[in-house]
């Protein structure tokens, strides 16, 4: 009887070693395999020509793939940009490159701007994605930079936590005043963009940046006039200077924008007058506030004249250099 004990308890302790290592071995197969990473960023100059700076993590030795595209705009007139790098991954995983000299479709004799930067990862017959594409600012080309003084304003926040989805209409707009009233009839000209950075909370991207070009605009102010041009009123159209669609910049996922907007302008005047004029400027996502996708500057749209859809709230004022 004392054997017969001795060789259960023998028994057990076999097989529960052996489930010990079946159960080993069961959460290692189970256990999630190490993420694959693509960071990929686009740079151009008014040469027309861009760069393509890119790097990640994949499996060990791996043959890469990297297809990229993105939009470039210029004169109204959308190009649609493609192209693929090819490279390897080290004995870690880790892979980057650096392509230099790629020839923008476009003639870079304007204000060219960017946008709708994807990508897809391919290694090992695998395929992901899509991953963003941090694409660059409009460059101001045919006078690059236009003359006169940079201004930006911002980070700010008027707008409160936004949560941006793709395709949402993003208007911005701005207004300005001369501090004296001592100038003669002056053309004041105004270049600028909004910027509004945002993060992927719900994955789909490490974040980045979206950029509506506001576009250049002249505005006749007469002599000794100082009050808001070319409107005070932040629920008129003509406070609206441009407005843009907001990307798939999280690959579909919702783009936390909690940092406000930053707004950059390059200004000139005509005559030269030397005085200092007072900026400020606003911008709007009807979509994120729960009013519906609306352009603030589609005067068809009568939803557009709502106080609560897109009469958004100024920034602070800010004297220019």
């Amino acid at each position: 009887m004392e054997n017969e004990s001795s060789a259960l308890a023998e028994f057990v302790r076999t097989i529960g070693g052996r489930a010990a290592v079946v159960l080993g071995f069961l959460l290692f197969v189970v256990s999630p395999a190490a993420a694959h990473t693509l960071n990929i960023a686009i740079t151009a100059d008014c040469g027309c020509t861009y760069t393509v700076t890119l790097s990640g993590t994949t499996d060990a030795n791996a043959v890469v793939t990297v297809d990229y595209a993105f939009d470039v705009t210029e004169n109204e007139v959308v190009y649609h940009v493609t192209g693929k790098v090819n490279t390897n991954a080290d004995a870690n995983g880790n892979f980057s490159e650096t392509i230099a000299g790629n020839q923008l479709p476009n003639g870079c004799k304007d204000v060219v701007s960017f946008g709708n930067g994807t990508a897809t990862l391919t290694f090992n017959g695998n395929t992901e994605g899509p991953f963003d594409v941090n694409t660059p600012g409009p460059l101001f080309c045919g006078g690059n930079p236009p003359p006169g003084k940079s201004l930006e304003i911002g980070p700010s926040s008027m707008e409160g936590h936004l949560q941006i989805r793709p395709g949402d209409w993003i208007s911005g707009g701005y207004s300005f005043k001369f501090v004296s009233g001592s100038h003669p009839d002056t053309t004041v000209t105004v270049s600028s963009t909004l910027t509004l950075p945002f993060t992927c909370p719900q994955g789909g991207g490490s974040g980045g940046q979206i950029v509506i070009n506001l576009g250049t605009h002249t505005y006749n102010v007469p002599a000794g006039i100082t009050s808001w041009q070319p409107t005070g009123d932040a629920n008129n159209v003509l406070s609206w200077a441009g407005s843009g669609q907001a990307p798939a910049g999280c690959s579909g996922n919702i783009m936390d924008n909690s940092k406000g907007a930053i707004f950059d302008a390059t200004i000139s005047q005509s005559p030269d007058t030397g005085q200092l004029l007072n900026w400020r400027f606003k911008y709007r996502d009807p979509n994120a506030k729960g009013k519906g996708n609306v352009n603030c500057l589609d005067t068809s749209d009568p939803r557009r004249a709502k106080a609560d859809v897109c009469g958004a709230s100024w920034s602070e004022t800010v004297r220019d250099p």
